[in-house]
C-alpha cells in the first residue's frame, strides 16, 4: 500500500482539486464518481466530455445560427425555450449539484436561494467551457451573491465550506530542529496537516499549508522543534520548544484570482454588479416617449422583465458588437415579443407616429440618448 496524501494546491487553470498518490503525478478525479480520470474520461461512468460537445452537452446554438439552420426567423423567446432545453440535458447534473451545494451554504430565505440558483446556472453556462464545471459554479455563485451586496470576504468564508481551497492563504513556512528519528509531523488544532519537509543545512524547512478558517490556530510539531529565529514573527507567537500559534488574520486571494480568470476569459460582462450598471446606463427610463407607450399599453412591466433578461443574455454572446447595440437589439425583441401589432398601430395613430419611426413601441430616434 502507497500513503495517500492530500493536495492543497491552490486551483490551477481549467483544474478541479486533485490527490497525489505516493510519488505519481496529481490525478484529476471524477466529479460524479470519484475515480480517477483518463484522457479527460472516466470509464466508470463515461462522463467525460465528447468530441463535438461542451462539458454539458452540445452547446446551445445563438438565434442566428439556429435561424439559419431551421431556415426561419427565430424569437427571443423561442430561442430561450431553445437555450433551456440544451441546458435541462443530463450533461448539466454536475454543475447543477455544484451551483446548489454552493448557495446552501450561504444564509439567506428559500426564495432567494431558487433566485440564486437560476441566476447562477445561467452565468455559469457561459464560463464553464473556459474554466472546466467547479470553477464555473464557484465564480457564477459568488458573482449573484456579490451583485446583490454581499462582501468578498463573506462570499469566500462561504464557498470554502464546500471548497477549502478557496479559504487558502500564503503557507506557513518555519525552520525547525528534526528528531535524530521518527517523521516530523504537524497537528493543527489537534489534527494533522499535510505539510512539505525539506532539507535547509543542518536544519529542515516545513512548509504548512495556512486557512483563513485556522483563526489564531494551536501549531503542535511532533518529532521537531522550532530554531531561534526560523519563521515569521508576524505569524508565528511561540508557545514552546515544539508548540506556537500561528495568526491567520489575512485576506485569502483565491476566490479574487477565480473571479479574474472568468473577467480575462471575455464572458463576464453580464453578470453581477456589472450588468446592473450597464442596465442603469441603457434603462428604458431614458426614453421618455417609448417609456410612456409601454405604460399606456400595460406592458412597461413585462417588457422591462424581458428586456433584462434578453440583454444579460447578449452581452454573455456579444461577439464583438457593442453594448449600446446589444441593448437596443434587446429592448426591439422584449417589445416584440410582448406588444401585439393591433396595439401598435392604434397608439401610432394616437400620438400621430411614422411607421418608419417605430420597432413595435421602441421609438428609434430615441435611442440616441444612450450614450456609448
Amino acid at each position: 500500500m502507497f500513503p495517500i496524501l492530500v493536495s492543497f494546491e491552490p486551483l490551477k487553470d481549467g483544474s478541479d482539486f486533485t490527490f497525489v498518490f505516493g510519488e505519481g503525478e496529481p490525478l484529476e478525479l471524477c466529479e460524479e464518481c470519484g475515480s480517477p480520470l483518463e484522457a479527460g474520461s472516466c470509464n466508470s461512468c463515461s462522463s467525460g466530455p465528447r468530441d463535438g460537445t461542451s462539458p454539458v452537452g452540445a452547446a446551445p446554438l445563438d438565434r442566428r445560427e439556429l435561424s439559419r439552420v431551421l431556415g426561419r426567423s427565430v424569437g427571443a423567446r423561442a430561442h430561450g425555450s431553445y437555450v433551456l432545453s440544451i441546458q435541462q440535458e443530463e450533461g448539466m447534473a454536475p454543475l447543477r449539484k455544484q451551483i446548489e451545494m454552493l448557495v446552501e451554504q450561504f444564509n439567506a430565505s428559500p426564495e432567494v436561494k431558487a433566485a440564486a440558483k437560476q441566476s447562477a446556472e445561467r452565468l455559469a453556462v457561459r464560463i464553464m467551457e473556459a474554466l472546466g464545471p467547479t470553477k464555473a459554479a464557484i465564480a457564477s455563485v459568488a458573482q449573484v451573491f456579490i451583485g446583490q451586496g454581499t462582501r468578498l470576504a463573506e462570499v469566500s468564508s462561504c464557498i470554502s465550506k464546500v471548497h477549502p481551497a478557496m479559504d487558502r492563504l500564503r503557507d506557513l513556512v518555519v525552520e525547525v530542529y528534526p528528531a535524530p528519528a521518527g517523521e516530523v509531523r504537524v497537528l493543527v488544532d489537534g489534527r494533522e496537516r499535510p505539510s512539505r519537509s525539506y532539507s535547509d543545512g543542518l536544519y529542515r524547512k516545513l512548509r504548512i499549508p495556512l486557512f483563513a478558517s485556522d483563526g489564531n490556530a494551536h501549531v503542535e510539531l511532533r518529532n521537531a522543534r522550532l530554531t531561534c529565529r526560523g519563521y515569521d514573527a508576524r505569524r508565528v507567537e511561540p508557545l514552546g520548544p515544539s508548540e506556537f500559534r500561528a495568526r491567520a488574520d489575512e485576506s485569502s486571494f483565491e476566490l479574487f484570482k477565480v473571479l479574474e480568470e472568468v473577467k480575462l476569459s471575455g464572458d463576464s460582462a453580464g453578470a453581477g454588479a456589472d450588468l446592473s450598471a450597464m442596465l442603469r446606463k441603457y434603462s428604458i427610463s431614458k426614453l421618455p416617449l417609448t417609456e410612456r407607450l409601454l405604460k399606456e399599453a400595460g406592458l412597461l412591466q413585462q417588457v422591462s422583465a424581458e428586456y433584462a433578461r434578453l440583454y444579460a443574455h447578449e452581452v454573455g454572446n456579444g461577439r464583438g458588437r457593442s453594448p449600446r447595440k446589444l441593448a437596443e437589439e434587446a429592448l426591439i425583441d422584449a417589445c416584440e415579443e410582448f406588444v401585439p401589432a393591433y396595439l401598435v398601430s392604434s397608439l401610432q395613430q394616437k400620438y400621430h407616429l411614422k411607421q418608419s419611426g417605430l420597432r413595435s413601441l421602441v421609438v428609434m430616434s430615441e435611442l440616441a440618448a444612450w450614450q456609448g
